[in-house]
């Protein structure tokens, strides 16, 4: 009989470990190998966390910030269940919805968490191919007959492409209603407001949807692993029956309330990383670099990390190998501070040009 240990190795046969993006030689600022807020959280938050901290003894009191998140959202408090992080809802619907005999529908490429989600749970992935970097819509609605869950982040991660709400909307009526998609929105903010799709008509059209949000990006929270769900209140009643209590610890709450409350600097950053992205897709553009039309906080471009490799360790820079992503060949950049971002531009130019060009560094 199989020792403990053997058995989990077991269990995790085939299920890949995650690689997080590690940071460059330099200052935080120059860690471009997370999708993270570049500006940090606002004062007003930083001076909430330090509040918080003299009230730790006491266990999370979630309801205030459930009640105004919902309340942004346009549905009824019944509706939302926080998590730690949107991690925990992955594990959450994996271990209502899947198990040993059922399938999950991915993009492949996919976020790596809902594939460890589903085979962990004991599921089979079923992989559907992208189209030019987004969700092709039509085959996976077809892949899902028989299935239990979609997974689909929109706009994705790695590309950073985002799908089409027109095309949303047709594919949510084209899924059967017995099995579960679940639209992962974490990059909405950075996205034009034509790909932003309806949530609040499309859940009130499908309660076979679960849209999955997180406070990790363009509110700045990452290390604080705030996350939440937007369903229908039957299935948010078994997550929140399923969650572990007090996933949500009080510290990152008072945050979450504070961010909630100073609105115009989540504004202010989140228009200062579109205008890098832009400055940057434009530089891969003279430089006839293929990449992804993003509506993220990144981009991926079609970059031999290799060729960067020294120029950006003497920089302090750090970017994602492709190969980590399910993307070998490619490089995933995360938006940073506009300095860190010019310095980049200029490798790029040196490294794959053969020369700097001080006047394309600024190109808006």
């Amino acid at each position: 009989m199989a020792g403990v240990a053997e058995r989990a190795a077991e269990r995790l046969a085939g299920v890949p470990s995650y690689r997080r993006g590690l940071p460059g030689p330099g200052p935080a600022a120059g860690k471009l190998s997370s999708n993270e807020s570049p500006l940090g959280p606002s004062p007003a938050v930083r001076a909430a966390i330090t509040a918080a901290a003299s009230s730790v003894n006491r266990y999370p009191e979630p309801e205030s910030t459930a009640e105004i998140l919902a309340a942004r959202a346009g549905v009824a408090r019944s509706q939302i269940v926080l998590t730690n992080g949107s991690d925990e809802l992955c594990y959450l619907v994996a271990s209502l919805l899947l198990g040993r005999g059922r399938v999950a529908v991915v993009g492949d490429p996919c976020y790596q968490i809902d594939a460890t989600a589903t085979l962990l749970a004991g599921a089979t992935v079923r992989r559907v191919p992208l189209d030019s970097g987004g969700h092709d819509l039509e085959a996976m609605a077809k892949a899902s007959v028989g299935a239990s869950v979609v997974w689909i982040p929109s706009p994705h991660n790695p590309t950073g492409v985002a799908s089409d709400p027109d095309d949303l909307a047709r594919f949510m009526s084209a899924v059967p209603e017995d099995c579960l998609v679940v639209l992962d929105e974490a990059y909405r903010a950075f996205s034009d407001r034509d790909r932003r799709p309806d949530v609040t008509r499309l859940l009130g059209a499908h309660p076979n949807l679960l849209v999955q949000r997180t406070l990790s990006k363009d509110f700045a929270l990452a290390g604080l692993r705030v996350g939440y769900a937007l369903t229908s209140a039957t299935l948010a009643r078994s997550l929140e029956t399923a969650r572990a209590p007090f996933s949500v610890n009080s510290i990152a709450l008072s945050a979450v309330s504070a961010a909630l409350a100073s609105d115009s600097w989540r504004t202010m950053a989140i228009a200062r990383v579109c205008e890098e992205r832009s400055r940057l897709e434009a530089a891969l553009r003279r430089l006839h670099i293929e990449h992804y039309p993003s509506q993220a906080n990144f981009v991926t471009a079609r970059v031999d990390l290799s060729l960067l490799a020294g120029r950006l360790g003497e920089a302090g820079l750090a970017l994602r190998s492709g190969s980590d992503l399910g993307l070998p060949g490619w490089t995933r950049i995360s938006i940073g501070w506009a300095p860190q971002m010019a310095v980049l531009r200029s490798i790029l130019f040196a490294s794959l040009d053969g020369a700097s060009h001080p006047s394309d560094m600024m190109e808006t």
